[in-house]
């Protein structure tokens, strides 16, 4: 190797530790691949967790409470009972012969009155008014007035970028982006620290977290690799 003596000890023994180095080096290259990789992963599912759990924790904060506040009811004290002697008739009343009545003249009779009894002890079932999530991304959908698209720009959904290849972002996630009108890379990539601060409130997402997963860089390199161009703002 490199015009020296392969027949000489050192020259050897150099040799060898070179190619350790090397095997070495390039195991502990495809170990940190496979390492960063799997993180990327966990990170991913742990947002889509983490996500899901606030989504439940809001639902039942603005769920409507069903409890009735109890009603007093004053008490009235009942009037002293008064015995008053009352004579004593005997009176035997006249026997009267009824016709017999017929079952379904009885069944015709009671029909409407059992009607109104089940009318009254089984109301009639409420309408839904939509899911919980309708209703978030239809809150969210009423607040992107407040999102500065002159500088990070608009977008229709035939434009679209996947942006669940965001660390941190999920499906649920994603959907709330949409609503809110931000659909592609570059959208994001244009953000700045009040964008990204607005963005995050407005989303009702963990504080802080955007930053925490560099969505801005992120984005960036996303754009680049799928469009073959290299981002400009």
């Amino acid at each position: 190797m490199f015009g020296l003596d392969p027949f000489s000890r050192p020259v050897a023994i150099t040799e060898a530790l070179l190619l350790l180095s090397l095997a070495a080096f390039v195991g502990w290259l495809l170990g940190r691949l496979i390492l960063n990789g799997r993180i990327s992963a966990l990170q991913a599912d742990i947002a889509d967790k983490e996500a899901a759990l606030d989504e439940c924790r809001r639902t039942k904060a603005i769920a409507p409470a069903n409890t009735q506040r109890p009603v007093s009811v004053p008490v009235v004290a009942a009037p002293p009972v008064v015995n008053i002697p009352v004579p004593v008739v005997a009176v035997t009343p006249p026997v009267v012969e009824l016709p017999p009545i017929e079952v379904p003249m009885i069944a015709a009779v009671a029909a409407p009155v059992l009607e109104k009894i089940a009318a009254v002890a089984m109301p009639a079932p409420v309408q839904a008014t939509g899911s919980s999530e309708d209703a978030v991304l239809n809150r969210i959908a009423s607040r992107a007035s407040e999102i500065n698209f002159d500088r990070i720009g608009t977008a229709t959904a035939a434009e679209a970028d996947d942006l669940k290849d965001i660390v941190g972002v999920g499906p649920f996630l994603e959907r709330k982006l949409h609503s809110l009108g931000i659909y592609t890379f570059r959208q994001v990539a244009n953000f700045i620290k009040e964008d990204i601060d607005k963005v995050n409130d407005i989303i009702e997402f963990f504080p802080g977290r955007i930053q925490r997963d560099n969505w801005v860089d992120q984005s960036k390199a996303f754009y680049e690799s799928k469009y073959g161009k290299k981002y400009n703002v």
